[in-house]
């Protein structure tokens, strides 16, 4: 179920016009993307559950792209409309980058967000990423490149040094 929510959130426009165009997704093509991500060692996706009132899958986040001590974060979406406007994003966002400064032990995480995105620009900024380029975007635009590092990440998100990774 979760799978085809992820399918069915890629495909609505509305909520996807940032990404990376594709093109649609049938069910066969999500069932043959699931089987080659679970070998894909170069890519994390986190689903992210919202516990408190909705109690379901709401979206996704995935780190991927891994070279040396960095890897790029993004692909994140939050397709349920319930769970949005709660923070959900972001929250899920920092842990995601948490999880690879302290388990996986990178330095750094790097992403790009469009300008035309203000939501999510933002959210970037006020995570505590700092832009550092811009390239053309795949689906027109710009994009701002921007990345962080663990200490940057913690010092203007102090709570994550509350999560505990085991």
């Amino acid at each position: 179920n979760d799978i085809e929510n992820l399918r069915v959130w890629r495909n609505d426009k509305s909520k996807t016009q940032f990404l990376k165009p594709i093109g649609e997704i049938t069910p066969e093509m999500q069932l043959e993307w699931f089987k080659k991500y679970l070998d894909n060692q170069d890519e994390i996706t986190f689903a992210i559950e919202e516990t408190k009132d909705l109690n379901r899958m709401v979206g996704s986040v995935t780190l991927y792209n891994f070279y040396g001590k960095m890897a790029e974060v993004g692909k994140i979406q939050i397709g349920d409309s319930e769970a949005n406007g709660r923070g959900i994003g972001r929250k899920s966002l920092v842990m995601a980058m948490w999880i690879g400064f302290k388990k996986l032990k990178l330095e750094k995480i790097v992403g790009a967000v469009h300008r035309e995105n203000i939501a999510a620009h933002k959210n970037d900024i006020k995570i505590g990423f700092l832009v550092v380029g811009e390239h053309e975007a795949p689906m027109g635009g710009i994009e701002d490149e921007i990345e962080i590092d663990e200490k940057r990440l913690a010092e203007v998100n102090p709570y994550v040094s509350d999560i505990i990774i085991d």
